[in-house]
């Protein structure tokens, strides 16, 4: 009896859960609750505006680091992809502690095994990636409560990670110590080919467009051989540019309204839109026909430059990417110029935090300590990087590439310092989740008629804000 409650309890939860997984391509998410959580969203609190003297090591490392136990350690990522040199260097501090390591799909099959382990007792410390996924798992109730161990050890998040925006109810149950990363990456050669200069520090949407238009090349009958630019291929990530303008809530606007008709909104998805129509971007819907990737057009040199978020990760590898140029860098670019750039830093995207499960809570807190700071350096190994305000950016040359000077055979190594994975750069955050499924799935199939010229910008926009309103307003 107690065997059939146990399960009834979980397909419950999981009827409760089973839409919070996401894909690489749709971000489908799940509705998290309508609560605001963190500060005010009217401009962020990033890692940038920290305490520069603050104290964020003393804590970490327990006095007695003879303390033994087993953690289950799950993340989307495999031991090649800098989790078994992570543990191992765990282990160089803490030889008695042995972490098991389980990678689970960040997709919604994955999500939900994820979160049955975890209802089952299966695992210990939990790195949920993306942040419909954190707040369906602290809804209901599978993580546990940090706050008396975060107060009792002076740990400030804010000195740390930059943002207490992700606590619940004036409490802590994670550590937001990943992220992601959005810049251009460009091919060398052609960026040189087409006298470009110096690689920009700052630059608008209308610059990046006519610096792809330079790098473009054509055939003889005036056919695109060459893309000189690209959008990053998941539709959802069109809207990292309200993060970069407001540094918060990519699918609200101050008041929790939606934001899909705000004006800039409406004339950068029409920018995007002509660059693709005029042959200078590699197509969104070619991405989409063919699940095709930005890394894959880069590599493949059917694009010249594109926006990204985890090229690093691929172009490592030069077995499989083999490139006969320089990757250099540049930030996302600002929609208007002189912008604070708030997607220039590492914008908030995986969460550690100890589940209800755990079977020795000691190990389990050693571990998140350390892997939160010291070991997120390893994500960016991944494709991720680290949001702790400790981590030194340019040691990560070493780490992902072996060393500056092998790194310089393969970027540009000043400007990947400089923008992929400076904790250092002004970022984002979220606060706001109502309604949050169903926006994302609006502006995907709303954005896309205008892509499809099925409907202009701003009949596909107006409709899009129309519904999602609504939306928010059912949910509130």
């Amino acid at each position: 009896m107690k065997k059939l409650t146990a399960l009834l309890l979980i397909v419950v939860m999981l009827f409760t859960l089973c839409a919070c997984g996401s894909n690489d391509e749709t971000s489908e998410v799940a509705e998290s609750g309508s609560a605001e959580t963190g500060p005010a969203s009217d401009g962020a609190t990033t890692i940038a505006d920290a305490d520069k003297n603050a104290d964020i090591y003393s804590w970490i490392i327990n006095e007695d680091t003879s303390i033994s136990g087993t953690v289950r350690f799950y993340i989307p990522f495999s031991g090649d992809q800098g989790m078994d040199d992570m543990i191992a260097e765990f282990n160089s501090v803490y030889p008695n502690i042995k972490v098991e390591l389980n990678t689970y799909s960040n997709n919604s099959d994955g999500n939900i095994a994820l979160n049955t382990a975890i209802m089952a007792g299966e695992c210990d410390v939990v790195a949920s990636f993306e942040i419909h996924n954190l707040m369906s798992r602290l809804s209901n109730g599978l993580y546990i409560d940090l706050s008396d161990r975060v107060q009792e050890e002076g740990i400030s998040l804010m000195d740390n990670w930059g943002t207490e925006a992700y606590n619940q109810d004036g409490k802590t149950y994670v550590l937001p110590c990943g992220g992601l990363t959005h810049y251009v990456a460009i091919n060398m050669d052609a960026w040189n080919e087409a006298g470009l200069g110096d690689l920009p520090t700052e630059w608008t949407w209308d610059e990046y467009i006519e610096a792809s238009r330079k790098m473009t090349k054509t055939d003889a009958n005036g056919a695109t051989t060459v893309y000189g630019g690209s959008n990053y291929q998941v539709i959802a990530d069109l809207l990292e540019l309200v993060y970069q303008v407001n540094g918060c809530n990519r699918f609200y606007n101050a008041d929790g309204s939606c934001v899909f008709n705000q004006q800039y909104v409406k004339d950068c998805i029409q920018k995007f839109i002509d660059a693709e129509n005029e042959g200078v971007w590699f197509s969104l819907n070619a991405y989409r026909a063919d699940d095709y990737k930005t890394w894959f057009a880069y590599t493949d040199g059917k694009v010249a430059s594109t926006v990204s978020c985890n090229l690093a990760r691929f172009i490592r590898d030069t077995g499989t990417y083999p490139l006969d140029h320089i990757t250099g860098f540049a930030p996302y670019p600002t929609v208007e110029e002189g912008q604070t750039n708030y997607e220039s830093g590492v914008n908030y995207f995986s969460f550690a935090g100890i589940t209800r499960g755990c079977q020795d809570e000691e190990a389990a807190w050693a571990f998140t300590k350390w892997y939160s700071t010291y070991g997120s350096k390893y994500l960016t190994i991944a494709g991720h990087q680290s949001t702790w305000s400790g981590t030194d950016s340019d040691g990560l040359v070493s780490l992902i590439f072996g060393s500056e000077e092998e790194a310089a055979k393969i970027v540009d190594v000043d400007s990947f310092k400089q923008w992929v994975g400076n904790p250092h750069n002004p970022s984002s955050y979220d606060n706001m989740y109502t309604a949050y499924s169903e926006l994302n799935s609006i502006w995907t199939e709303y954005v896309m008629y205008a892509y499809t010229g099925d409907m202009s910008v701003d009949e596909a926009l107006d409709t899009a804000t129309e519904l999602g309103n609504k939306a928010i307003e059912d949910a509130s």
